[in-house]
């Protein structure tokens, strides 16, 4: 019925257009999120009892979980407890990576993994309804990345849907004699993947970092990885990491409207804050996310050593560029109060905070990540609405003594929500929580 009245007021006042952005129930339409639900722990499941962890991902409905099982992708369908497991014919999806959904749970992208395999990578696109597996970027060449000579590779990495079944990756146009810098490019995708058009050039990077792999997907990142569109989809923000460590790593943003993209932060001035006078370890950028509101970035980093490492986490304002700590371990006195056992309450202990395996919930409002210790693992979540330096984590879930065996392999976190309950998966368990 209310449906019915908007359409109507809508056709009298010529604003029919309006009426995706009102239906709450469109599941592809951008939407922005202001109040933060409650979460409240359900329930846990190891999922190595189903299959191979270290690709699987939840559908953003959170429906379905899916892994890629040698030439078959494995659908397991949460509501019945039931496997499928679907033919994908000669094409080995096992070795691919950057496994990404789209919003509406019907496409998953991903590509050869160019980046630990060095394969001639595609980007290619599953479509779960009719079942059918499509090479969107076909230039038949296979095997590694290697060009003859005289031989330009397109190689296609780092997919990211947007709203519409629009789908933005990265290019490189990679050659013996010269390389030629990143650019950034886009599918439609709203007639189905048989209507597919050419790909669309978005933005010519060049400017942005004179090296041909600045942006890439490595299996380590966490949140939504190296690269992450706003989720009113007017940005897309990605990480710049240099091939030359000596270089600074920085963030920068697209508007994929205009295509014109601007640097909103680099990690040498992030680390100005939020590190304790007494840690002398290397950070880098690891993952990137947006809060619900689109007006914030948030970035974690890491330490390639990950031994008692302070790595804190950060949240920038697009518009403005100002930054804030919200994991800060500045106050830390020395490296023995940063390791030593603490008791676990509703407010953790610092220590437990550094992230390296997190993801941020479907609708920006929290951070969910996985807390590290032997004895009192367990999961919490940072609030990003808006984000607050003040802001103490909250404990959402403590494993039981004795059944927690560790983390298990699984190379980047995944959410979905079904407007009931958040599902999110992390080093190979699924916790779901209730929204209140």
């Amino acid at each position: 019925m209310l449906r019915s009245l908007l359409l109507l007021l809508a056709s009298l006042c010529g604003l029919t257009s309006l009426i995706p952005t009102l239906t709450p129930n469109n599941p592809t339409a951008p939407h922005q999120v202001t109040t933060p639900p409650i979460l409240e722990f359900v329930e846990y499941q190891r999922l190595d009892e189903l299959g191979d962890t270290r690709n699987m991902t939840i559908s953003p409905d959170g429906s379905k979980l899916v892994w890629p099982d040698d030439t078959s992708f494995c659908i397991y369908e949460i509501a019945s407890a039931t496997t499928e497991c679907v033919s994908t014919g000669d094409v080995t999806v096992r070795v691919m990576t950057g496994f990404t959904w789209s919003p509406d749970s019907r496409y998953l992208a991903f590509h050869e993994d160019l980046f630990l395999r060095f394969y001639e990578s595609d980007l290619w696109v599953f479509d779960f309804e009719t079942r059918q597996l499509v090479n969107l970027t076909d230039d038949g060449i296979i095997d590694d990345a290697l060009p003859d000579d005289g031989v330009t590779l397109e190689l296609d990495y780092a997919p990211v849907w947007g709203a519409n079944d629009i789908l933005y990756f990265f290019r490189t146009a990679y050659g013996q004699d010269v390389p030629v810098p990143f650019n950034l490019y886009r599918f439609t995708l709203a007639n189905g993947l048989e209507n597919a058009d050419d790909p669309i050039l978005l933005s010519n990077l060049t400017y942005v970092k004179d090296e041909p792999f600045a942006v890439y997907g490595a299996r380590a990142d966490v949140l939504d990885g190296s690269v992450s569109l706003s989720p009113d989809g007017q940005n897309l923000a990605f990480l710049v990491r240099p091939s030359d460590a000596n270089k600074d790593q920085s963030i920068w943003v697209v508007d994929v409207v205009s295509g014109e993209a601007r640097q909103v932060a680099t990690l040498s001035d992030l680390v100005q804050f939020g590190i304790p006078a007494w840690s002398e370890i290397d950070l880098f950028l690891s993952g990137l996310g947006w809060s619900g509101d689109s007006q914030y970035l948030v970035a974690t980093t890491f330490s390639p050593t990950q031994i008692a490492s302070a790595e804190p986490t950060y949240a920038i304002h697009v518009n403005s560029g100002e930054s804030m700590t919200l994991i800060d371990f500045s106050s830390v006195p020395d490296q023995q109060s940063f390791v030593e056992r603490a008791g676990i309450t509703d407010q953790v202990a610092g220590r437990y905070d550094t992230i390296r395996a997190g993801i941020v919930t479907p609708d920006g409002s929290y951070m969910i990540y996985f807390n590290f210790n032997s004895s009192d693992a367990g999961v919490s979540a940072l609030p990003l609405l808006p984000p607050n330096n003040s802001n103490t984590p909250l404990r959402l879930f403590n494993f039981p003594a004795g059944e927690s065996s560790g983390p298990m392999p699984m190379f980047q976190s995944t959410a979905g929500d079904d407007g009931e309950y958040v599902r999110v998966l992390m080093f190979g368990y699924m916790f779901t929580f209730a929204k209140r």
